[in-house]
């Protein structure tokens, strides 16, 4: 029963794993591929080729993420790593096209990339890095209370002076050496790559919009796709243009 049980799980993992490449492939085929070759467009068996071709590709490319994690600790490190990497980005985009009407195409796209390439870049070389924030002690067999023990306090470091433990220069000093050889990125903890991806994305797309051409609207005025808040902006805008026509 428990092969059985144990079987039954790799079987939807592998299904669900399977259809996910599948899928990807598919959208990456119908997407990105077929609008620029005609050849593989016109043809399906050239389209079915390239797309298992890709589904593979994809796979390796997933068996290496995997050998790439080995460094985690648990799943839910990962899972979280996963996370903080791509909601940052993701929540800047729909933030931009909620709140205004100038962002899309190439400069939506170019923020996004950045904002990705940046928290991955973050995320992955921490998990790579093997860095561990050290845990506070939760054993009290060192402390002077219980061992009634007086010592000199202003030989002592700040960090066991702070924990009250006795004896702990070399431990302390250790652990700072350590951690003075990590890059500062590294000791960001995962809850905060949401923030910092957020604010990049945000401002890659605006810094395109301000070079390209920050007087072009892609979404009209009157259209109904427009936000409560985009649509709020716009009468105010309209309410100044008019006044502004009046004193004209």
């Amino acid at each position: 029963m428990t092969g059985l049980c144990i079987a039954g799980i790799f079987s939807g993992s592998l299904s669900t794993i399977s259809s996910a490449l599948n899928s990807l492939a598919t959208v990456t085929v119908m997407d990105f591929i077929h609008p620029f070759s005609s050849s593989i467009r016109q043809s399906e068996t050239k389209s079915i080729f390239t797309a298992k071709a890709l589904s593979f590709s994809y796979g390796l490319i997933c068996i290496c993420v995997t050998f790439s994690l080995l460094n985690a600790s648990s799943i839910s490190q990962v899972g979280y790593l996963l996370n903080s990497s791509l909601e940052g980005p993701t929540t800047a985009v729909f933030a931009i096209g909620v709140l205004t009407r100038k962002g899309f195409g190439k400069k939506v796209l170019f923020g996004l990339m950045a904002g990705y390439a940046i928290t991955c870049w973050i995320g992955y070389s921490s998990l790579l890095s093997g860095y561990q924030e050290t845990p506070l002690s939760q054993n009290n067999s060192m402390c002077t209370s219980a061992l009634n023990i007086t010592y000199d306090s202003s030989s002592m470091p700040s960090a066991c002076h702070a924990l009250n433990i006795y004896n702990c220069s070399s431990t302390v000093a250790s652990s700072i050496d350590s951690e003075s050889d990590v890059f500062i990125l590294n000791k960001i903890p995962y809850l905060w790559i949401r923030p910092l991806g957020f604010i990049i994305t945000f401002c890659c797309v605006f810094i395109a919009i301000f070079v390209t051409d920050w007087k072009t609207d892609v979404i009209p005025p009157d259209s109904k796709c427009l936000s409560p808040v985009t649509r709020f902006w716009t009468k105010k805008d309209r309410k100044c243009q008019n006044n502004a026509d009046d004193l004209n």
